[in-house]
């Protein structure tokens, strides 16, 4: 069997554009805070601190959730044993999928469907990728399932 890896990243080299993006949203976010700090208390002879406080904490989250989402990695693999998928920002783990207990997929348009041998089924949900990809997923995982001998349903389009 042939194992594959699909990288999920939109882009590869998140190098200087993406640094750019982040300091104009951070100056822009800056200018912003301290227009509205000026026209709201300008007329306020004891300005509160706390609202300092609390910009500068929204700054730090700011400058988190934009380390995360710069360092993030989203991939799904699958060789002989398991499937392994990771999406999504804070998960460090990958979830995976082992073969033996996948009795049947189902390949809907926005999803992917594993029903175990337990009888819980495990959904994929994947329409926020690009339509390329969303078609390599399901025809590499078509295949790896015609090979291991697992039932492969294809949703239907129905009009009601």
């Amino acid at each position: 069997m042939e194992s594959f890896s699909i990288n999920l990243n939109q882009k590869e080299d998140k190098g200087a554009r993406y640094k750019r993006l982040l300091i104009s949203l951070a100056l822009s976010f800056v200018l912003t805070s301290f227009a509205a700090y000026f026209l709201f208390f300008k007329n306020n002879d004891n300005p509160n601190l706390w609202i300092l406080g609390a910009w500068g904490v929204y700054l730090l989250l700011y400058f988190y959730f934009a380390f995360v989402g710069f360092n993030a990695k989203m991939f799904i693999n699958a060789d002989d044993f398991a499937l392994e998928y990771q999406f999504g920002f804070f998960k460090k783990v990958p979830n995976k999928l082992i073969w033996e207990t996948i009795t049947k997929v189902k390949l809907g348009f926005t999803y992917i469907a594993f029903y175990k041998r337990t009888g819980k089924r495990k959904i994929i949900k994947i329409g926020w990728l690009p339509y390329s990809k969303v078609k390599e997923i399901k025809n590499m995982i078509n295949s790896i399932c015609d090979e291991k001998g697992i039932e492969v349903v294809t949703a239907e389009y129905q009009k009601e």
